[in-house]
């Protein structure tokens, strides 16, 4: 045993724990032919666009995520709304079911964007994901 493990301390001192986003796995409807959780990962990646960048069009119908934007702006256009999304720096997104979208960056600097996601390794493998 390490030192540091002898008494360590219970409780929290000057901590706050907020909860950003939630989606709740029993409100997902993955698609039937969909990976069990053995045959996903639960990725957490950061993702720049640069000025310009274009996110393609894709589906969140077999991996849910939730993206938070920590720096820049970028406009998302979503299958749900009729007109685009702007959303800045602390913006939280959640994408999960029938969400069909793509991104882009139409200002003169990187977007910086950290995801969670549940993504299925075959796909990934494939650059599905």
């Amino acid at each position: 045993m390490y030192e540091h493990q002898i008494n360590p301390p219970a409780e929290p001192v000057d901590e706050q724990d907020t909860t950003l986003s939630v989606i709740e796995l029993a409100d997902v409807r993955l698609p039937e032919d969909s990976a069990p959780l053995e045959q996903r990962q639960l990725r957490f990646r950061r993702v720049d666009v640069g000025p310009g960048g274009i996110v393609p069009f894709h589906s969140h119908e077999n991996r849910p995520a939730i993206l938070f934007i920590i720096e820049g702006e970028i406009i998302e256009y979503n299958s749900r709304h009729e007109n685009p999304v702007v959303h800045k720096a602390g913006s939280v997104v959640a994408e999960y079911n029938d969400v069909s979208h793509w991104w882009k960056n139409e200002s003169e600097s990187v977007v910086v964007i950290y995801a969670a996601d549940l993504a299925q390794i075959d796909r990934c493998v494939a650059g599905e994901c």
